[in-house]
């Protein structure tokens, strides 16, 4: 079987978010106005990850689509997957399907090492983390790292 090279791209973050990612996104929404309206949540209960000590957004709990799937969209950039890149035109990161790039040396990598195997499972270590956030009982309060010059905002109001 010969691989035909993609001739008309389509952006797929046109496509709507799968069931897991929309409940991913509704329980980051609530946590956010429950905090507005000043209610004390932890963040890893409602959508976010501590990830190298900083929250980040849990966009889904399961793979974006079959591994066999996201193995035939690949690109064959030279040059560092720039706006030309096949992967970047249909709105996903190079992959290790890609052949000069395999996803790891270019523009348009993922800064963050996958957190999900080829069987496409997640990694352990990844889910205990996961887990361990979501049933950490103790009531330590998370810190948002502030940008140098928010705090004179604050002291001129």
């Amino acid at each position: 079987m010969q691989v035909q090279p993609i001739v008309s791209y389509k952006n797929l973050f046109n496509l709507p978010p799968t069931s897991a990612a929309a409940h991913q996104h509704f329980n980051r929404v609530y946590y956010q106005v429950q905090i507005w309206l000043g209610h004390d949540l932890e963040p890893q209960e409602w959508g976010w990850i501590m990830h190298h000590g900083f929250l980040e957004p849990t966009t889904t709990i399961l793979t974006p689509a079959p591994n066999d799937l996201l193995n035939t969209i690949f690109c064959n950039c030279k040059n560092g997957c720039g706006s030309r890149c096949g992967c970047r035109k249909s709105g996903l990161l190079c992959s290790l399907a890609c052949g000069q790039c395999n996803g790891q040396a270019c523009l348009n990598a993922s800064l963050y090492q996958s957190d999900i195997n080829e069987d496409g499972t997640f990694d352990p270590e990844i889910l205990e983390d996961l887990e361990r956030n979501v049933e950490d009982e103790n009531d330590e309060e998370f810190e948002i790292p502030q940008r140098p010059g928010d705090d004179d905002e604050e002291e001129e109001n």
